[in-house]
């Protein structure tokens, strides 16, 4: 999404039900002081550390997927998995997000675990076909447990760091592309890893599209996003409150 003319609804909106057309910078997407703290000196030190050290890889991010090579660089990789990760962390679905942050031995230990877990599977690159996107939210991507998916059919998203061979996970990275995070086979060698494992890219049938663009919106926490509005027409819309 290039942040221009981008379809929004609001499900926290009664008064707005309608898909709104916004641009990226526009107040809908912005929460006033949302990072502020006094935990440090300079109350705009976590803000400013997205702006410097996590957003500004995204382009690069994006452009070297959009190449379409399985032999990506390992250090897009690891950007991958710092960007996810913080994201994730920084989400409006947290009571208070800045807790994540200023506990600094905890964010440790949940950033050790999903690292350690995100680079031992194996991670598959959908793409969609004709005009279908993938759409995103305030809250982009989600984590779920296998089991639960599977037998009882459990859409709601697990912590990040909670990742793990029984788990996973899907992140809309652009209208076209949408990783995933997912368990080796069984039966493939134990040796395997994200060094030395090539990304797959893979088209998606609109079936699974819809699917995991559903998931996307239960796991919203207000905004549902798009660059076309058919694609949020088509979810089964109820306003959260």
């Amino acid at each position: 999404m290039d942040g221009k003319n981008l379809n929004v609804l609001d499900l926290k909106n009664e008064f707005r039900k309608e898909i709104q057309i916004r641009n990226s910078g526009d107040s809908i997407f912005w929460i006033k002081n949302y990072s502020d703290t006094n935990y440090f000196e300079d109350r705009k030190t976590i803000e400013k550390m997205f702006g410097s050290e996590i957003e500004s890889k995204y382009n690069d991010i994006v452009h070297e997927i959009s190449e379409e090579n399985p032999d990506i660089n390992f250090s897009i990789k690891e950007n991958i998995i710092q960007w996810l990760f913080f994201t994730k962390q920084r989400s409006p679905i947290w009571r208070n997000h800045l807790n994540n942050f200023i506990n600094y031995s905890e964010f440790e230990k949940k950033l050790e675990r999903f690292v350690e877990t995100a680079v031992s599977m194996r991670w598959t690159i959908y793409k969609t076909k004709n005009d279908n996107n993938w759409i995103t939210s305030d809250n982009p991507g989600f984590c779920l447990n296998i089991e639960d998916f599977l037998s009882q059919q459990k859409l709601s998203s697990i912590p990040i760091y909670d990742l793990n061979v029984d788990s996973i996970l899907f992140y809309p990275l652009t209208k076209k592309y949408c990783l995933n995070i997912h368990p080796y086979d069984k039966g493939e060698s134990l040796n395997l890893n994200l060094t030395n494992t090539p990304l797959n890219f893979e088209t998606t049938s609109e079936k699974f599209l819809k699917l995991i663009n559903y998931c996307t919106y239960i796991n919203s926490s207000r905004l549902i996003i798009s660059n076309d509005s058919s694609s949020i027409q088509n979810l089964e819309i109820k306003n959260k409150t």
